[in-house]
């Protein structure tokens, strides 16, 4: 019985950018955020990631968001000056106005929805009708960028911390400043009032957080946090700590700043309650916490990192094993940068993860049903620039745990062998004098690993059993190079192995892919005929061929017997960056700078369908 080859195919689910830094607002619900995204806003849902709506910018970067305190109607603010109030269920804008001078850096909106409260770089702060969009209140007296403003529950005041140090708090019926809290030494860049609603918390950049009285306006407490903060979140008694009650004229709060980690504060003490785990080796490029928001009662937090991901604490519950208070459950990548590797993780028939590399040292794994963020492997110092993956049995032939093998090469000049799904490194690879940019795995189970690089030297390593088991005790084990050979003229840019374990090919910028016979590494064939250098290799799984995708737009099919070029497929209208087979071996997919995703028949040479949902270079 013959089977027919599907040949058309539709976008199931998409990682798509959602946040590119900046301004951002969690709903009183804490069911959805809203994330600046160049000039538009972006809401999506907190649980997977999900885009709900697209407000349209207007060519300026947003700069302030706000939700009211029902939820209907979310408020933001542009490079522009632009102030805009939009329907949350429609995503529909109902009013526009402008008033300030200069953008606007923070927003907040009052219990009744009626007043939004805007501060600026023009050093004021206004007070806005939402219904009518004018200007009631105009407080002027900071001596520098105003960076957060807040209302005060229930009472018609504003708090306003600014550039200055300062904190001033400015009474609507008088529209005058009724205090003046002064202590701070560097900008003011959050405000949380405590569920009394005369306490106020307050984080500055001068590494301290101060406790205040409103009814006072005096200080109570300063607590040293050591980090420049720039996010203070007072908590509601019991909430995340319920061991750790604060008296009755204290508070406890969450900070979060340049050292990425959250840690939460008793202000009577001044001590530190929990301290978030340092992240393994060091603190990475773009991992300080820039934003944070308590989840509705307390019942977790939200907390948004300099390189555009949104991590989701919540405490740890009774009965759990034992572990931090607070405990990571989800990250939402809001931009990955230009996704240069992908691979499916779990059985063939039925992936559970997409593993993804960007222009970044981490591996992220996203789950394959709403793509959101599981698990980041932290190691490489450099980009990630291509990993391999392998199926194995879930346990071995001992009752040791197997999972998922992941290989990875960097720029560092190293490969990692990662288990998977607890993403244990499980060893090193170290030898290559340039960037490892191809890597590929054993097929027939975990035997060897190949690498290849910017050296232009291709190395066969070793996978001994004990590596597999346990890596080297208490961190990654060396790995053990087997063969190795010069192998090309330029930068190798592809490795792959053949489905019998028996063979290795290789594709470089020198314009050539080469056949190797293993382990011994002895070449087999020279593949010659591109006019430009070889992006990607791959083995038939049933012929005895070879696809490679080029520089010179052209995708050519190999014999494996003479080296022989076989077919010669043309399409794309730009780089042919990567191929691979699919069907059994029937059909053949390629992908181009030019955007596009194209199927092709293998015995016929047909295009058979082309996919344009891309808007850029397909690397993957």
């Amino acid at each position: 019985m013959s089977v027919t080859a599907k040949q058309t195919y539709r976008a199931k689910v998409k990682l798509e950018v959602f946040y590119t830094g900046g301004a951002t607002a969690l709903s009183p619900d804490g069911q959805h955020l809203a994330c600046a995204c160049g000039d538009e806003v972006k809401v999506v849902t907190l649980a997977s990631g999900t885009i709900v709506h697209t407000l349209p910018g207007d060519s300026e970067p947003v700069t302030a968001l706000a939700y009211s305190a029902k939820g209907d109607r979310l408020f933001t603010t542009s490079r522009s000056l632009l102030q805009r109030s939009w329907d949350v269920a429609t995503g529909r804008s109902l009013r526009s106005w402008k008033g300030h001078l200069a953008p606007v850096v923070g927003l907040s909106a009052d219990d009744s929805g009626a007043l939004l409260a805007s501060c600026s770089a023009d050093r004021s702060v206004r007070v806005w009708d939402t219904a009518g969009g004018f200007c009631t209140h105009v407080f002027t007296g900071h001596k520098g960028v105003v960076f957060t403003v807040l209302f005060q529950p229930g009472q018609l005041t504003v708090m306003s911390g600014g550039d200055d140090g300062e904190v001033r708090v400015w009474d609507l019926v008088t529209k005058s400043c009724i205090h003046v809290l002064q202590g701070h030494l560097s900008a003011v860049t959050s405000l949380s009032l405590a569920t009394d609603g005369w306490t106020v918390v307050s984080g500055s950049r001068d590494r301290t957080a101060r406790v205040w009285d409103l009814r006072s306006g005096t200080a109570i407490a300063t607590v040293p946090v050591h980090e420049a903060v720039e996010g203070v979140l007072a908590l509601p008694a019991g909430a995340l700590f319920p061991a750790a009650k604060a008296g009755k004229k204290a508070v406890n709060f969450v900070t979060a700043g340049e050292r990425g980690r959250l840690r939460a504060w008793r202000s009577d003490t001044g001590r530190c309650l929990y301290e978030q785990a340092e992240h393994p080796g060091g603190l990475p490029a773009g991992g300080e916490l820039t934003w944070a928001a308590l989840l509705p009662g307390g019942s977790g937090v939200v907390a948004a990192t300099g390189d555009c991901r949104f991590q989701l604490f919540h405490p740890q519950k009774a009965g759990e094993e034992a572990g931090p208070p607070l405990a990571l459950v989800r990250q939402l990548v809001g931009n990955n940068d230009e996704v240069t590797d992908i691979r499916f993780v779990g059985p063939l028939e039925a992936p559970t993860h997409l593993a993804v590399t960007t222009n970044s040292p981490a591996i992220r794994l996203f789950d394959t049903d709403a793509l959101g963020c599981t698990l980041s492997l932290e190691g490489h110092s450099g980009i990630v620039l291509g990993m391999d993956v392998l199926e194995q049995p879930p346990v071995s032939a001992s009752g040791a745990p197997h999972g998922t093998l992941l290989l990875t090469g960097s720029k560092d000049n190293t490969m990692r062998l990662w288990q998977l799904p607890g993403g244990r490194c499980l060893g090193i690879g170290e030898g290559h004098i340039a960037s490892v940019s191809a890597v590929a795995l054993s097929r027939r189970g975990p035997k060897f690993a190949v690498s290849g690089g910017a050296d232009k030297l291709l190395k066969v390593w070793d996978l001994p059993g004990a590596l597999l088991e346990g890596g080297g005790g208490d961190g990654p084990a060396a790995m053990r190079v087997t063969a190795a050979v010069a192998a090309h003229d330029k930068d190798i840019n592809a490795i792959a192995v053949a489905p019998n374990d028996a063979f290795v090919a290789s594709a470089s910028q020198d314009r050539t892919a080469k056949v190797w016979r293993l382990p011994a590494l002895s070449l087999v064939a020279t593949l010659r005929g591109h006019k430009r250098g070889v992006w990607d290799v791959a083995f038939s799984p049933v012929d005895q061929a070879v696809a490679t995708a080029s520089g010179d737009k052209t995708v050519r099919l190999w014999s494996l017997a003479d080296g022989s070029c076989l077919r010669t497929l043309e399409g794309h209208t730009a780089s042919a960056l990567r191929c691979a087979f699919l069907s059994a071996g029937t059909q053949l997919l390629s992908a181009g700078a030019d955007g596009l995703v194209k199927l092709w028949g293998v015995r016929t040479g047909e295009c058979l369908s082309t996919f344009d949902e891309h808007e850029g270079k397909v690397w993957a």
